[in-house]
């Protein structure tokens, strides 16, 4: 056994790749993909999720390409695999790096922090570089300085590299401040920073103005967001730029895959905190972090890189699982997307709630559908964001979906990717329906009556809670209509909470049943019961009622049979391991149960 202190760190939120080498940190390696990177062309736009370690690669191409870090070369990236056959452009660049996650989205500053964002990585490029540039640092800053707009602060930058050393231009995170912006201002306040003579389009078309033309001073743009609605509205006529998000080739450039976590794990075993065996924790991560395609021909999956990183940092600190098993930060980052799907309501009296727009509708099918057909559009102005494919499209870059493989007409099947976004779904509908008055739930109540259903096997004040809910507020009863409608609501209640795995329509004995609670025992080892449940709706109007005892009767009898059939499934037998299985029989008319059994 090794001492923890003797193993490499778990780099959680490390971006700046040096620290790898002088703080001794675990690294998995991605340098392979540089070589990549360059036979796709000069100027590129990469789009992934947040908390992929977007920032990291960049940190690695910032040292790799700088002309200043050549005497490190072999210090950084020993044991690498660039080492072994760099390519010819190492260290051959000024690069000039531009991190817009650090910009300040206050909209009555947000043009001078960015404006001071520019300058400061402006200067730090100046500090650097002077001497190759054959120019006074100090001068050249107070001139900076001294600009009126970020635009031209760049304009002038560039042209003191005109005709001398080309320039790698680097931006992280392109889109950050920006969609911050959208979404705790509105979209007029992100239209008057993206369009006309807007400063963020400004600077973006001396960018452009850095590229063309003859002996230009910018040579290489690598360029990343995380998603594409900003790059449509600020570079009209940006068409330099190489769209490489979908590129079969670079499908694993972020993330881990399952080999590089099963690797970490038998790496960090030897601390001698974690006793469950690799195939568990590969499991529960599987379940909760993995499943991310980012290319509609690649059959590679990959894991969330900080929830990964956040698992293992949390699991050695307590020799558990963790509990939460979201990381707070990333739920952060989540939920600030709530603007796509409430309308933009900046400005109005207080005393208006907020209302749903035509996205909301959507996000429930997703919920209601166990999979969906679409195109992934590549870039789209915030004007059509309510168009299907463009929102669907925003979903999976922003990694709220992912793909599965394709159809007959090549378009993407998407899918929830795992149960950590599946978790946040369950609160974008949950706060959804409390921000705009159509239904709240007494948490407490909630978890009570959830712990008597788990620990006791008392499900019905739960089941009988949630249809109170559901019938009382007349905005809810408009939109649950329908088996799928009610199956994807009690969907969304039940996967509140943490003591359950919920499925809907999971495969059992080659039938679908409509929900399975699965007790989540990694977590809970101490948890009593597991539960199958079949819906049947019966519709309430018509000339002739269905809804008669003889129909009911019928009825019942093939949910107890399917509930049976599902039962005998060995697989999911063995996830439920000794707990106690329990069958619910639910039927209603409209959204009014009307008979609800145990069998």
């Amino acid at each position: 056994m090794i001492e923890e202190h003797e193993l490499k760190g778990i780099p959680y939120g490390i971006a700046d790749f040096k620290d790898f080498r002088i703080k001794n940190l675990y690294y998995v390696d991605k340098t392979r993909f540089i070589r990549d990177i360059e036979n796709k062309g000069s100027f590129l736009f990469f789009i992934r999720p947040r908390r992929f370690g977007k920032s990291l690669f960049l940190s690695m191409m910032e040292y790799y390409y700088d002309i200043e870090q050549k005497d490190q070369f072999d210090f950084l990236f020993n044991g690498a695999d660039i080492y072994q056959k760099p390519t010819k452009e190492k260290n051959k660049y000024l690069v000039l790096k531009f991190n817009f996650s650090a910009v300040e989205a206050k909209k009555d500053s947000i043009e001078r922090a960015f404006f001071c964002n520019v300058r400061d990585s402006s200067c730090v490029f100046v500090d650097k570089y002077a001497d190759l540039l054959g120019i006074d640092s100090n001068e050249v800053k107070n001139k900076l300085e001294q600009s009126e707009s970020p635009a031209m602060l760049l304009n002038l930058l560039l042209r003191y590299c005109h005709g001398k050393q080309k320039l790698y231009v680097i931006i992280d995170e392109y889109d950050n401040f920006a969609n911050t912006i959208l979404s705790d201002s509105g979209e007029a306040e992100y239209r008057s920073i993206t369009h006309g003579e807007g400063f963020l389009r400004s600077f973006f078309n001396v960018i452009k103005a850095g590229t063309t033309g003859s002996d230009t001073p910018i040579s290489r743009l690598f360029m990343t967001g995380v998603s594409p609605i900003t790059l449509d509205d600020v570079t009209s006529g940006f068409n330099i730029a190489t769209t490489i998000s979908l590129d079969l080739d670079i499908a694993e450039i972020l993330g881990f895959t399952g080999i590089e976590v099963e690797t970490m794990i038998e790496y960090y075993r030897q601390t001698g905190k974690i006793h469950h065996s690799t195939p568990e924790l590969m499991d529960v991560m599987g379940q909760w972090y993995n499943h991310y395609r980012f290319s509609l021909y690649s059959d590679c999956e990959v894991f969330n890189t900080t929830l990964v990183l956040y698992f293992l940092r949390e699991y050695l600190k307590k020799s558990r699982i963790p509990d939460p098993l979201i990381d707070n930060n990333a739920r952060i980052d989540y939920m600030k997307l709530k603007y796509l799907i409430i309308s933009d309501k900046k400005g109005v009296p207080q005393t208006q709630l907020p209302e749903t727009n035509g996205n909301f509708s959507k996000l429930r099918q997703i919920m209601e559908n166990d999979s969906l057909h679409s195109t992934i559009v590549e870039r789209f102005p915030i004007a059509k964001l309510t168009s299907p494919e463009n929102f669907i499209s925003l979903l999976y870059y922003f990694g709220l979906l992912t793909i599965t493989g394709s159809d007959e007409e090549n378009k993407a099947i998407l899918k929830i990717p795992n149960e950590a976004v599946k978790r946040l779904y369950y609160d974008y509908i949950k706060e959804t329906y409390e921000e705009t008055g159509l239904l709240t739930i007494d948490l407490s109540r909630y978890e009570a009556a959830m712990k008597d259903m788990a620990f006791k096997g008392k499900w019905k004040p739960l089941i009988a809670y949630l249809v109170d809910r559901m019938e009382a507020p007349l905005g809810i009863r408009d939109l649950i209509t329908g088996e799928k409608a009610l199956q994807a609501f009690l969907n969304v209640y039940l996967g509140l909470s943490a003591l359950y795995l919920v499925y809907s329509e999971k495969e059992l004995k080659k039938g679908y049943a409509d929900l399975v609670l699965e007790p989540f025992l990694a977590q809970y080892p101490g948890l009593k019961y597991a539960y199958l449940i079949e819906i049947k709706y019966i519709k309430p109007h018509g000339k002739k009622s269905e809804l008669t005892p003889e129909n009911l009767q019928k009825i019942k009898k093939e949910a107890e049979s399917q509930l049976n059939k599902y039962s005998l499934d060995e697989k999911f037998r063995k996830s439920i391991g000794q707990t106690t299985l329990k069958k619910l029989v639910l039927i209603f008319s409209g959204n009014r149960m009307v008979h609800h059994s145990e069998i």
